[in-house]
């Protein structure tokens, strides 16, 4: 027999896509175009390379600073050799198609947690609802409408949450820790998951082999661009990195905890520089203690995913959607439990706060934290993956 949708879940969805792709086209025609400005930036950098020219900017390459309010390529080359590929797609079309496929990654995933923490739901009952609910959390319907490389991580970051807390055995350890070295290799700040693998690794048999295949996936993609373009484009790369360290992090729209405190304290670019350094700091120390301390995997996991996204000075409204993958396993496991109730009102409670962050940016990061500590309320049943 099979199971027919919510019909509250089906009208919410109908009435958040209509919404999302309405905002959508209107950002699209405005002058200058607003709707995947970030994915035009990255298929600019496509058509460079598969021309034969360099995805950077020759002035940041020389040494010199960003321009203010002028985006400029930053990416890794691999980044820039991958988009290549399309480089003769139309952006307009590359936008639709960009966000099908973050969306179906989405999809899937979330059909594999359901399949992981609630085998006795249909499938159906899983993707559905998430689906319905993908445009109005705010952080990652953002990331559609821009094209933002991030619309990829509730994917990649719940892919190496099945590799570490999935059942055991199979290839997921393995297809987690790639994701892990995708997602790194495209925005450096998950990188700090690695060294979560790496920690958790003495303790559990899947994160070894998750790490494994991370490292793999690393020299493998790496030896792969230096085929395509050889080690001159590294070298660009480190340069525009070192020139554009020089651009400002204190705006307001940096969710950063450095940048927002020194907008709140008026402590300008010094002091948040010289802030992020304890910030990032920590964000390693919560990523190590996590990962050694927390016996349930999924909690554990929750905590260094967190933790990534301030390992960097900056932080856009968008990276919080990461998070996705952890709030429904979080509300998916605690589904039989005493703490049903608390732990769906924590998840409802930061989709909420995500919303209302559009226009309170440091709000973001409560809604980060909500999800966290669901996770650790939904871990009170769940077995450890230690060995």
């Amino acid at each position: 027999m099979k199971t027919r949708p919510n019909p509250i879940w089906v009208v919410l969805g109908v009435v958040g896509w209509v919404g999302l792709v309405w905002l959508g086209s209107q950002l699209y025609g405005t002058n200058p175009r607003t709707a995947g400005f970030d994915l035009e930036l990255l298929l600019r950098a496509g058509r460079d390379v598969a021309a034969g020219r360099s995805p950077y900017d020759p002035a940041m390459v020389a040494g010199a600073a960003p321009v203010a309010e002028r985006l400029f390529y930053s990416y890794p080359p691999v980044v820039a050799q991958f988009m290549a590929i399309f480089a003769g797609v139309p952006s307009g079309v590359m936008l639709v198609v960009w966000d099908a496929v973050a969306v179906a990654g989405l999809a899937i995933v979330a059909g594999l947690i359901g399949r992981r923490f609630a085998p006795d739901l249909a499938r159906s009952r899983v993707v559905i609802p998430v689906l319905c609910l993908t445009p109005i959390i705010f952080p990652f319907a953002v990331g559609l409408l821009f094209g933002n490389l991030d619309v990829f991580f509730p994917a990649l970051y719940g892919l190496l949450l099945l590799g570490v807390a999935g059942e055991r055995g199979g290839w997921a350890p393995i297809v987690g820790g790639a994701a892990a070295t995708v997602a790194s290799v495209t925005k450096l700040h998950p990188a700090s998951l690695v060294l979560w693998l790496a920690v958790r690794a003495v303790r559990s048999t899947m994160a070894r082999r998750a790490l494994i295949a991370a490292v793999v996936t690393g020299i493998a993609i790496f030896a792969v661009s230096l085929l395509i373009g050889g080690a001159s484009p590294w070298s660009e790369y480190v340069a525009v990195v070192r020139a554009g360290s020089g651009a400002d992090l204190v705006d307001p729209r940096n969710a950063g905890p450095a940048a927002q405190i020194a907008l709140w304290t008026g402590g300008g670019e010094a002091f948040a520089r010289t802030l992020q350094i304890p910030v990032a700091l920590l964000a390693l120390a919560v990523t190590v203690f996590a990962a050694w301390s927390r016996r349930d995997a999924v909690e554990s996991l929750a905590w260094a995913a967190s933790a990534s996204l301030i390992t960097l000075p900056v932080t856009w409204f968008h990276y919080p959607a990461a998070m996705i993958p952890f709030a429904l396993a979080a509300v998916l496991r605690a589904r039989h439990t005493r703490e049903a109730g608390r732990v769906a009102a924590l998840v409802t409670a930061a989709a909420v706060v995500s919303i209302v962050a559009i226009s309170a940016l440091p709000l973001v990061w409560l809604a980060v934290g909500l999800v966290t500590v669901a996770t650790r309320l939904s871990a009170v049943t769940e077995p450890t993956d230690a060995v």
